[in-house]
Order: C-alpha cells, then sequence, then structure tokens
C-alpha cells in the first residue's frame, strides 16, 4: 500500500484497533485493553498506519522471546500483515529476543499460510483448544 507507515501503537489508536479487532479470529479485545497495552513497556505494540489504521501486531517480550498475542488486517492480500511483520520482526531483535513464538488457530488456515511463508515453524498442538473445539498451533521463528 502507498503511504503506509508502520509506527508505534499510541493510546490513541485503540479505537480504530479494536474496531479491526472484529475480524475472523482477532484477539477481539476491548478499546481499553489495546490502550492500555500501548503504555505498558514489554509490549511491542504496531499499528499499519496511512492516515487510517489499515492493522496492527501485539507481541510481548520476556526474557529472550517475543510472543505475538494478535495481529489482524482490515483488508487482506495489500501487504498490510508483511508490513507489521517485517516491523515486529525488526523491534524483537531490537529487544534482544532470539525467537518469536505464536499461536494461531487450525481452522485459521489464511494466517496459517502467511505465518509458515515468512519461515515461522510448527513446534506444537494444544488439542480442542479454541471455543470451536479447533486446535491451537503453536509456531517459533528464530530472530538470530
Amino acid at each position: 500500500m502507498k503511504n503506509l507507515v508502520v509506527r508505534s501503537a499510541r493510546s490513541f489508536d485503540a479505537a480504530e484497533v479494536a474496531n479491526i479487532s472484529r475480524r475472523p479470529f482477532a484477539a477481539r479485545w476491548s478499546r481499553e485493553a489495546y490502550a492500555a497495552e500501548a503504555e505498558r513497556a514489554d509490549s511491542i505494540f504496531l499499528v499499519a498506519d496511512d492516515g487510517t489504521a489499515r492493522g496492527y501486531a501485539v507481541a510481548r517480550v520476556f526474557d529472550a522471546e517475543a510472543r505475538l498475542l494478535d495481529m489482524a488486517v482490515l483488508v487482506d492480500g495489500l501487504g498490510v500483515g508483511r508490513a507489521l511483520w517485517a516491523g515486529l520482526l525488526s523491534r524483537a531483535r531490537a529487544r534482544a529476543a532470539a525467537k518469536l513464538s505464536l499461536e494461531v488457530s487450525s481452522a485459521n488456515a489464511r494466517a496459517r499460510s502467511f505465518y509458515a511463508r515468512v519461515g515461522a515453524k510448527v513446534v506444537g498442538r494444544r488439542p480442542k483448544f479454541y471455543n470451536d473445539g479447533s486446535d491451537a498451533i503453536l509456531m517459533d521463528l528464530p530472530l538470530e
């Protein structure tokens, strides 16, 4: 997308992010939860912005691991997810994270395909983890 900037989220982004989080498979946190996340020192909270929030990614850094908690884009297929992913990896490495870990629903084929394309590898599975009965697929990406 033209003029797309990936930047650190600020509390005023919470309403737009909460709206995007209504997409299928997103975490659907409250506006207040996203606003609070923007203030956390251990958080990497990014917004893809071209004047309007087009997507977001939220991760937390624990020791040498960054854990992706939520990521969603307003419209699929425009490169917003790839831009957010690149920003997330860059910031995780800057915080000395040695790997990025995530979990994704086995029912979310689009996200599973995206994470595989960007190099994340399946490292485990939590059977029937989600309310719909789907498994959680655990994935890691080395950052070193």
